[in-house]
């Protein structure tokens, strides 16, 4: 499970991570909320999903745009210097909302704009460090370092909204934004000490446009990639967004407040970072594509369970359930993906899966916001689920290629 931490580069760059990621989820709370008290302050509370909508298509539109541009340029760039520009630039964004929600300044416009910003950084970070753990481990610990990673960005989850719970009723939103900006000092330091991460490979003739013609292609003809691309993409889009749709779910279905909101989400990652150390520690578990489409029935499922639940104490239940099953899918996609596809690639496949997570999953996020204001956030929450389980069932039935996938079939193994 900890193998990955043998690796001095891994290690200082998840140590960074550990730290950046609990002020992320700290401000993923208070923002969450924020969002709420906006559509409140505007008279129009049951507006909340909607708001928590266009904040996701603002996270949405740098991956649409520049998504898969990114991933090429990713395979060409020294890759330690590219996360310290994105990091670096996040972390301005953070103290730059910290300080206009501190002055009263803040409205749902800068919110959508520091959202924009702050996805286009993103759009960059995650292939660039998704890529890089192939170069950080050997082959036999990518198992444990993708768990381990997972452990960084979501088993954080426990933490960053407890802590946030517990200090947003005397720092407020503005000293949880603030704290996010002060935890991005340590990763920014473990990249200044960590050696470059030049491109595998020279840089060729091929253009850009010719760089993401040649992933596309590379996946489209590839039927188990294929597979796994269309059943991760359906649950990002229709069964992930529940976790950004949250604070409305709490506001207006369970009558709740932050404190509510903040249990919630921490009991989530709890789920997360269980299903981040079984991951971790499941170098050999063998039916890695089967395991990958009954994690996504489950997310649905888990999802249609949440929809009618009226009590905390039956929502805190699901809700561990899904931070398992969630994580548990991201992870076995992230674990095809770099187990199967050739290293001169990754940066631009990689780049596809993050456009699954960061862009398909905020587009939901607006579509089930949009159609919850409409006829209210659990019967939407339970279509999308519906849909989630629909799709994923008929994987099981139809994606032979993506159901065989084990573990040796994964070179080197």
């Amino acid at each position: 499970m900890f193998a990955g931490l043998g690796h001095r580069e891994f290690r200082l760059l998840w140590i960074g991570s550990v730290c950046s990621n609990i002020g992320w989820w700290m401000q993923n709370f208070a923002l969450g909320w924020l969002v709420v008290q906006l559509a409140v302050r505007d008279g129009e509370p049951e507006r909340a999903a909607l708001y928590l909508g266009l904040v996701g298509l603002c996270r949405a539109l740098p991956g649409i745009a520049i998504g898969l541009v990114a991933g090429a340029l990713v395979d060409r760039a020294e890759r330690r210097r590219l996360m310290l520009v994105t990091q670096s630039v996040s972390r301005s964004l953070a103290l730059a909302l910290a300080f206009l929600t501190a002055i009263g300044a803040v409205n749902l416009g800068w919110v959508l704009v520091i959202s924009i910003l702050g996805a286009v950084m993103a759009v960059f970070d995650a292939p660039a460090r998704q890529s890089a753990l192939s170069r950080l481990v050997p082959q036999r610990d990518i198992m444990s370092a993708i768990g381990l990673q997972n452990v960084a960005v979501h088993g954080t989850g426990v933490i960053g909204p407890a802590l946030g719970g517990l200090l947003i009723g005397s720092i407020g939103n503005a000293g949880l934004f603030l704290v996010n900006g002060l935890s991005y000092i340590p990763v920014i330091i473990a990249l200044f000490i960590m050696q470059p991460l030049p491109p595998v490979a020279a840089r060729s003739g091929r253009s850009v446009v010719r760089s993401v013609r040649e992933a596309l292609g590379y996946v489209a003809h590839d039927r188990m990639l294929r597979w796994a691309f269309i059943v991760g993409g359906v649950t990002s889009l229709l069964g992930r967004p529940y976790l950004n749709l949250l604070p409305a779910f709490v506001a207006n279905t369970l009558r709740r407040g932050p404190e509510d909101l903040s249990l919630l989400l921490t009991i989530t990652g709890v789920g997360s970072l269980l299903a981040a150390m079984f991951v971790a520690g499941a170098g050999r578990v063998e039916r890695r594509g089967l395991s990958f489409i009954l994690s996504s029935i489950a997310v649905g499922g888990l999802v249609v369970v949440l929809a009618p639940q009226t009590t905390v104490d039956g929502a805190l239940v699901v809700a561990l359930g899904l931070g398992f099953a969630s994580l548990a899918y991201m992870g076995l996609l992230s674990t095809i993906i770099q187990t199967t596809v050739p290293e001169h690639l990754l940066g631009r496949v990689v780049s596809l899966q993050v456009m699954n997570f960061m862009v398909l999953l905020p587009l939901g996020q607006l579509v089930l916001g949009a159609l919850g204001t409409a006829v209210g956030i659990g019967q939407a929450l339970a279509a999308g689920g519906i849909v989630t389980v629909l799709v994923a069932l008929y994987a099981l039935w139809r994606a032979h290629e993506l159901r065989r996938c084990r573990a040796s079939d994964a070179p080197g193994v």
